[in-house]
C-alpha cells in the first residue's frame, strides 16, 4: 500500500480524494449555473422588453415563411421547366 492521508481518523488513498474533488467541484458548478433565478431577477423584465422580444419573433416567423414559400416557387418552377425539356 502506498501513502495515504488522515481525515477524520481514516485513511483515504490519494486517488479516491482526486476523485471525490473531482464530483464535488463539478456539483457545486451545475448547481450554481443551474439554480433557478431569484423573484427580483425575474420582475426586473418591462413590459416594453416583452413587446420588442414578440414583435422580433414575429418578423422571424414572417422571414421563414417567405424564405419557404420562395424556395417551394423556385421548386416548382424547375419542376415545370424540367417537363418542358422532356
Amino acid at each position: 500500500m502506498g501513502a495515504a492521508y488522515k481525515i477524520f481518523g481514516k485513511s483515504v488513498q490519494p486517488h479516491v480524494l482526486a476523485i471525490s474533488t473531482f464530483i464535488a467541484t463539478a456539483a457545486l458548478t451545475s448547481y450554481f449555473t443551474m439554480k433557478p433565478k431569484s423573484k427580483d431577477e425575474t420582475k426586473n423584465i418591462s413590459p416594453l422588453n416583452a413587446q420588442r422580444s414578440t414583435a422580433n419573433a414575429s418578423e422571424k416567423d414572417d422571414d421563414v415563411m417567405k424564405s419557404i414559400e420562395g424556395f417551394l416557387n423556385d421548386l416548382e418552377k424547375d419542376a415545370k421547366q424540367d417537363t418542358k425539356a422532356n
